[in-house]
């Protein structure tokens, strides 16, 4: 791997390092903390829920940051785009750090608390998608599978740190962690943002978006054109990315706070949890990544898929047994292996659905409008298990149901593995068309 690629690759990961050291951190803290801090006059229950229903604000707000940025990066290109989405995510999180609480402020507290996560998600909504894209824009056809999920193990990274920043201050006595301790993880995301600038301001743009400019097939309306030319495959992107955010953020969030607070285990547990999730992906994602190269990207989703519709009555059987080493088993196998099969190959198989000139639009679409979905899924999760007293059928029954949907668009979408970037053209080209009668088919 020559220098410039591993630049590429490492400007690439540290935006979705950011972007899930910020949400994995929030995740963790509404689970833990919020319901506390943000929501103290509320019952525990209650509580949890509203602090998730915050966390599902960021989400609601992505789709809208994946059209304003992926239209942006379809149109001035893929480097400023990833500049500008890693200092607003990082920001919103650092000022998470100095926020009054409720008992400071009132109700101005969770307000703004909504406010800065609305930042977040603005900034989050085309961060993953742009990331990807310049990696695999940038890598050769035979190694695209490894390289497309590499900016997945940044969400591994993410995960980590922030685990291992939250489980640190929780070795404060409890009266300084509540009053300040848990402040100091938000706080460290400033120096990310350092790091992220440093290394996105010496990013080139990929040769893929050089030869879109100087071949002038840059669009004027890039979501217009994207839903006209690639109407199916943005659909396939939608039912593969609301089954990978559904069960990423149900097994990542939800359960921490099922673990800690239904079944009463100490909350030291749930962050070795997502430790030991993090530590395996780091090895799962590449290899998973590596093997789609070999097989394609359609076969490691539909695995995947399968895999979790399986486990989703059992998992829920280890977690009830309240034995700390099956309790974390069961929560590395859902999410690091079973779930880690669609996400190694869902980005780089996104990239291939789409042509040069759209894909930043399209597959920013395709991904972070069903993130809205996804990033409620705590919160519904929560409401099901209050409105089951606690039985967990209802849970499982989403796991296969999300499961079945994204195998269905496994098995309809095409394979595009093999291809040249360049050859993926949009919907009712023809090999004959001049390319002034392309220019104006995707410009209608």
């Amino acid at each position: 791997m020559d220098k410039k690629m591993l630049r590429t690759i490492m400007a690439s990961m540290i935006g979705t390092v950011i972007e899930w050291y910020d949400y994995a951190l929030y995740g963790t803290a509404a689970a833990l903390i919020f319901s506390k801090l943000f929501f103290p006059e509320l019952d525990g229950a209650v509580g949890t829920v509203l602090a998730f229903a915050t966390f599902a604000t960021g989400f609601v707000v992505r789709p809208i940051g994946g059209i304003i940025f992926g239209v942006l990066g379809d149109r001035i290109g893929r480097k400023y785009v990833l500049l500008f989405t890693i200092i607003l995510m990082g920001t919103a999180t650092t000022l998470m750090g100095v926020l009054p609480t409720y008992n400071q402020i009132g109700y101005w507290a969770p307000l703004l608390l909504v406010f800065l996560r609305i930042l977040q998600g603005l900034g989050s909504g085309s961060e993953y998608a742009g990331a990807v894209i310049n990696v695999v824009e940038s890598a050769p056809i035979k190694r695209r599978g490894l390289l497309g999920a590499l900016p997945a193990c940044g969400v591994a990274v993410g995960l980590l740190l922030s685990s291992g920043a939250f489980a640190l201050v929780q070795l404060l006595p409890n009266e300084a962690f509540m009053s300040w301790g848990w402040r100091i993880p938000f706080l460290i995301s400033f120096l990310f943002i350092i790091i992220g600038i440093i290394l996105r301001s010496k990013l080139d743009e990929t040769p893929v978006f050089e030869e879109v400019k100087q071949q002038k097939k840059r669009v004027k309306n890039p979501v217009k054109t994207a839903f006209r030319s690639h109407p199916k495959e943005v659909i396939i992107a939608w039912m593969i990315s609301i089954t990978e955010n559904s069960l990423g953020y149900l097994f990542q969030t939800f359960l921490v706070a099922y673990v800690a607070q239904q079944l009463k285990m100490p909350a030291s547990l749930t962050l070795i949890s997502l430790m030991s999730l993090s530590l395996v992906q780091l090895i799962s994602l590449p290899l998973f990544g590596a093997l789609s190269d070999k097989v394609g990207r359609r076969p490691l989703i539909i695995g995947g898929c399968i895999t979790s519709a399986l486990f989703a009555f059992p998992l829920f059987w280890l977690l009830n047994t309240k034995n700390s080493f099956l309790i974390v088993l069961s929560i590395v196998l859902a999410t690091s292996i079973f779930k880690s099969a669609i996400s190694a190959a869902q980005g780089t198989w996104f990239c291939e659905l789409f042509s040069s000139n759209l894909r930043y639009t399209s597959f920013a679409v395709g991904r972070e409008f069903p993130t809205i979905i996804g990033g409620l899924m705590p919160t519904i999760a929560s409401a099901v298990l209050i409105w089951s007293g606690g039985q967990t059928w209802g849970i499982s029954l989403i796991i296969v149901a999300f499961s079945l949907i994204a195998l269905v668009g496994a098995l309809i979408g095409p394979e595009n593995s093999k291809l040249d970037l360049n050859d993926i053209k949009p919907r009712g080209f023809n090999q004959n068309s001049t390319m002034q009668e392309l220019k104006s088919r995707v410009s209608q």
